[in-house]
């Protein structure tokens, strides 16, 4: 008789160590509208120092930027930015410090110092607005977005902190089967927000499970109440199509992470994911960090 194997789940516990710890990350998005094609990217280093548990369970933590950088195409530092630049950079500064909670999983639960964010941006708001007038639509739509109402969904639907608050920890990975979890990768296409399943499970792993690799894809959550079927229909018809011509939107999405359940840390991540309407438009994403003292 063939031999039946036990089920195996495996679970990966967060470290608890209350210290800080610094990372580096990148985002890279790439835009083809016909023949015209754009870039941008942003490279961070920041700290990140867990403060322990509050009454509720929750994980409290603190993220400070120390250093910030616009890369060109060649990745590589642009020592002098344009005007759209400069305003990227000024804008981003507001999210420099975050004080935070996030579950025991490692998912991002809370942003706790709203008002700094928002007062930090009153300050940012003055400044452009005295170097660039024309920045007051812009400047509207931050306000908005900085709401009470608002400003956590702009923190929780944020890719990089989706990707990078990676929520494997104390999952159940049994053998092969993988977890799925709802997410929504914002500003798809422009401004549109798409709501994907995502399926994480562990691929690689050594024989004492000291190092493991979890890698992860996605499909687009079509079923979801939120999918913008009418705003992806009036994303299509501004691109140069034909009448009768038939267009589908192709999803790609491929991550993964290292992890060392001993030390409880993910210590490097990837990420890719792409959406294309073949021959007309495609954007591109690429989100990277590392953990800079591996253990």
């Amino acid at each position: 008789m063939p031999r039946i194997l036990p089920n195996t789940t495996q679970i990966i516990k967060l470290n608890g160590e209350r210290i800080t710890r610094t990372y580096t990350a990148e985002v890279i998005n790439k835009i083809e509208q016909g023949k015209n094609k754009s870039h941008s990217g942003v490279a961070i280093e920041f700290d990140l120092t867990f403060y322990g548990l509050d009454q509720d369970g929750f994980l409290n933590f603190r993220m400070e930027v120390q250093k910030r950088f616009l890369l060109n195409e060649k990745l590589t530092i642009i020592r002098k930015a344009d005007k759209a630049q400069n305003i990227a950079l000024k804008v981003a500064s507001i999210n420099d410090i975050l004080e935070f909670k996030a579950d025991k999983s490692f998912k991002l639960n809370k942003v706790l110092n709203t008002k700094e964010i928002r007062q930090k941006w009153r300050d940012v708001k003055i400044d452009l607005l005295e170097e660039y007038p024309d920045l007051l639509k812009m400047a509207s739509d931050f306000d908005w977005q900085l709401q009470d109402d608002n400003i956590q969904q702009v923190f929780l639907q944020d890719n990089f902190y989706q990707f990078f608050f990676s929520n494997i920890f104390y999952q159940e990975f049994e053998n092969k089967k993988p977890i799925q979890q709802s997410k929504v990768v914002s500003n798809a296409l422009g401004t549109i927000n798409i709501p994907i399943i995502e399926k994480k499970k562990i691929t690689k792993q050594d024989i004492g499970f000291t190092k493991v690799v979890i890698t992860s894809d996605a499909e687009m959550d079509i079923d979801h109440q939120l999918f913008p079927l009418a705003k992806l229909n009036g994303f299509l018809g501004k691109l140069p199509t034909n009448p009768g011509d038939k267009h589908t939107l192709d999803f790609e999405y491929k991550g993964s992470y290292k992890a060392k359940p001993q030390y409880g840390l993910v210590t490097k991540g990837k990420l890719n994911y792409s959406f294309e309407v073949k021959d007309l438009y495609k954007k591109a994403t690429t989100i990277t960090f590392n953990l800079e003292k591996d253990e």
